[in-house]
Formats: structure tokens, sequence, C-alpha cells
């Protein structure tokens, strides 16, 4: 099974590590992967 979710996240910094911050309506649907190996896409949009 396969299960993909496209949003805008944000970049953030914490101590030594950067973390992708999905939006709120995101996170309980990411919550319930915690533990699983995922493939993360980013794509950069330049103006």
């Amino acid at each position: 099974m396969v299960s993909i979710y496209v949003f805008e996240a944000k970049v953030i910094k914490t101590g030594i590590k950067y973390l992708i911050y999905p939006p709120k309506e995101y996170q309980e649907k990411l919550k319930k992967l915690h533990g699983r190996k995922v493939k993360v896409i980013v794509v950069e949009e330049s103006n």
C-alpha cells in the first residue's frame, strides 16, 4: 500500500537538526507513520 501526502512545509532548525514541519492538518496523519521508513521528496520553488 502506498499513501501520498502533498503539502507545503517549513524547514526549521532545532539545535543541530533540521526538521520539516508540516501544517497542522497533516500532523495527525503523519503521526500514524511514527517509526516507519518513508520517502521524502523536497521541491524548492524559486520566485
